[in-house]
């Protein structure tokens, strides 16, 4: 399992979810993906607004997903 963390550069939200993952332990990787740079991934998974969370399992299929800023237990409770 691993969180993919869909942003862009000039999103401000993002910067702030940025900052506050920063601040968690987070047990399992985060890929951080700039939909402008990765667009054909963005498209791959239907992102439609940044910032997005996305929990893929192993084989990189959807698990779940949070789109916009959030809290820190709701992300906690993407993953748990």
């Amino acid at each position: 399992m691993k969180i993919l963390k869909f942003e862009a550069s000039w999103c401000g939200p993002c910067k702030s979810m940025t900052k506050l993952m920063e601040g968690m332990q987070i047990p399992i990787p985060v890929e951080r993906i700039d939909v402008d740079e990765n667009m054909e991934l963005a498209k791959t998974f239907g992102i439609r607004g940044v910032p997005t969370l996305v929990l893929v399992d192993g084989n990189g299929k959807e698990v779940r997903r949070i789109t916009g800023s959030t809290t820190k237990e709701h992300i906690e409770s993407l993953y748990s």
